[in-house]
């Protein structure tokens, strides 16, 4: 005889319903295609453990609590909602696999035709009485206990065989869990006809709830996408926290350049390619492991030590990719750089980064590309990333008086007086016993968002000296380069011209450079701009003009004052008597026009005489004087008489 059931299990299955529940509705899970029915399985799993906790109570006291019409109808009740907790884990399963959902409908009926059998069981079980037997001190409920049970092992045996019949079309990781999770499902379910019968232990409820968190853990929170099969960025991370340091290890880092969504043919295509395509890496060795970083950009960890095997495995997922080109007859490239991950990286940000850097290298190529890299990529990488912490820093603390933005200039000869009445500024950084030139420094500037600080502190840099020079010195002004993201930005005015106003000298001592490109990039934002400057009396010169694409008439409707000429037209036209007639004639139209010509890069004698023949008014370059610290400025300029 009986004494009670225990529905300890039961209660801990309504719990951890409630609480899956509650960070469902209050966290932002990734709601796929499936999502839905984790989310809608969870309600019916709260609701299927409420019911059987109800049975379970009525069945311990069966003298106060048992009515003999409504107990049948909770018994009822709780099978039809436990045959729809297994209808939401079942579509879950196999809606994973993007070839079943194309199947919806004969999976659909296929459900509706096991039902069908499951209430015609039903039915019968309940109209021969076999369900539960009502004793003076308690209700026997092994044959129902035993029923859903059974029902439960067949729709495991179920999933499993559909999976199976699918393993081609789905991720590792789903085969994975199936594989472990299915059995366990099952011997859960046998042992609990065994507790109930000879324990009177009910815990069947766990079952189902410990499914679906599972899946929310694993594809809607962290780590796995369910289609791909591909694990976060986060469970990368992770990975490599662990790893990096104690084993080798390789990273196979894709980026792909797609088409635009509305030029491709057929994107559901595209999504079952590259999903087979994910299935076909996982063939290549269990040792490889798929993560995704975002829409673009894929990363295969390949967990061997030996570099030979390694460079293979990475070579095999070039060829699938190759074959996707081929399947697809879609235009699109990638770029797979593969290497060992470097120790000395050790963290994983810089180590997503140092991929990107290497695939960077071959942004605007119109092909694929496959790279391994290699030594003096981490050498060069390791430099970038400095620089890069060190912009970011001063970005962030934004000290005018930061001794990394080193400012120096480069005198420019007037030809009319025959003196140096102008300077350039220019900007250095300084990290450690390291200079950098702007070439290594200001694509990194712009690209992370770090720019505007540096040309802030370099102005009020520049303002400094300019205060202290106009006392003693003879001079025009100190020019400084704008970035063309300046150019465009709406801050740009206010926060230079609030720093030029900190600062006690004639405002056109300060002159800004644009670059052709910089003026055409956002024409509007930067016709904006440069009238704000211009009304303030700051000069512009026009920079590495006969680079870019504009015309006289663009360049004429533009405020400048000075027309800068690329060293490049200076070359041409010494070795190209055309060259020659073309650069003469657009000094002559610029100068008819009230524009200032000056011209830079000239380096020698030859260089130096041609531009003076040729009518510049300015000369700038290594012949006559080469940057300095802006302070030697003073070497320069002519010292006023009075002093």
């Amino acid at each position: 005889m009986f004494l009670n059931y225990n529905y300890i299990g039961e209660a801990a299955s309504l719990l951890l319903g409630c609480l899956l529940m509650f960070v469902m509705l209050y966290t932002r899970p990734k709601k796929t295609y499936v999502y839905r029915y984790v989310f809608t399985g969870t309600i019916w799993s709260i609701a299927a453990s409420i019911l059987q906790i109800l049975i379970i109570i009525i069945a311990n006291r069966p003298g106060i609590l048992y009515n003999s019409k409504l107990f049948p109808v909770l018994l009822l009740v709780y099978l039809l909602v436990y045959n729809g907790v297994l209808y939401f884990i079942f579509s879950y399963v196999n809606m994973m696999s993007l070839a079943r959902r194309r199947q919806r409908r004969e999976f659909l009926l296929m459900y509706i035709v096991l039902s069908a059998i499951y209430i015609t069981a039903l039915i019968f079980r309940m109209a021969s009485g076999s369900f539960y037997t009502v004793y003076l001190e308690y209700v026997d409920i092994f044959g129902f206990v035993r029923f859903y049970c059974i029902a439960g092992i067949i729709c495991a045996a179920v999933c499993f065989y559909a999976t199976v019949t699918n393993k081609h079309h789905i991720s590792r990781v789903i085969w994975d869990t199936v594989c472990i999770f299915v059995p366990v499902e099952i011997a859960v379910l046998l042992m609990q006809i065994w507790a109930v019968r000879y324990y009177h232990a009910v815990f069947a409820g766990m079952t189902h709830s410990a499914i679906l968190l599972l899946a929310f853990l694993l594809f809607h929170n962290i780590p796995y996408d369910e289609e791909s099969g591909c694990e976060s960025q986060n469970a990368l991370d992770e990975f490599i926290k662990k790893t990096i340091g104690k084993r080798d290890f390789y990273l196979v880092f894709t980026e792909f350049k797609l088409p635009s969504v509305e030029n491709l043919i057929n994107e559901g295509d595209i999504q079952i390619v590259g999903i087979n395509a994910c299935r076909s890496i996982e063939a290549i060795s269990n040792k490889v492991r798929l993560f995704r970083l975002s829409d673009d950009k894929f990363v295969n960890l390949i967990d061997v030590p030996d570099e030979k095997t390694a460079l293979g495995m990475a070579n095999q997922i070039r060829g699938v990719f190759d074959r996707v080109k081929t399947e697809l007859k879609v235009p699109f490239n990638y770029v797979i750089i593969t290497g060992k991950v470097d120790k000395e990286l050790k963290d994983p940000v810089k180590i997503r980064q140092f991929y990107e850097y290497i695939a960077g290298k071959f942004d605007g190529k119109n092909n694929s590309y496959y790279y391994v890299a290699g030594a003096k990529d981490y050498e060069d990488f390791a430099g970038i990333f400095e620089v890069t912490a060190s912009l970011k820093d001063i970005r962030n603390r934004m000290d005018y008086n930061d001794e990394r933005v080193v400012v120096y200039a480069q005198p420019i000869y007037s030809v009319d007086s025959d003196s140096f009445r102008v300077a350039e500024a220019l900007m250095r950084l300084k990290i450690g016993d390291k200079i950098y030139s702007p070439d290594k420094f200001i694509p990194i500037a712009e690209k992370s968002g770090c720019i505007h600080a540096l040309s802030c502190i370099m102005l009020d840099k520049i303002c400094r000296v300019v205060q202290d020079l106009e006392k003693y010195y003879e001079f025009d002004a100190i020019s400084i380069n704008i970035s063309s993201k300046e150019l465009s930005s709406q801050e740009m005015d206010t926060d230079f011209l609030d720093i030029i106003d900190k600062y006690d000298f004639d405002v056109s001592k300060i002159r800004m450079e644009i670059t052709e490109s910089a003026m055409f990039e956002d024409q509007s934002a930067a016709a904006d701009n440069m009238a704000i400057l211009d009304r303030a009396g700051i000069q512009l010169y026009l920079d590495d003009f006969g680079t870019g694409y504009s015309s006289f008439e663009r360049v004429m409707d533009c405020p400048v004052k000075t027309i800068k000429f690329d060293k490049t037209l200076l070359y041409k036209s010494l070795d190209d008597d055309r060259m020659d007639d073309i650069l003469s004639y657009m000094i002559e139209v610029f100068k008819k026009n009230g524009f200032v010509t000056l011209v830079e890069g000239v380096e020698d004698e030859n260089q130096s005489r041609y531009s003076v023949e040729r009518g510049f008014d300015f000369i700038q370059g290594y012949h006559y004087a080469k940057p300095e610290p802006i302070e030697e400025l003073k070497k320069y300029f002519t010292r006023k008489s009075n002093f």
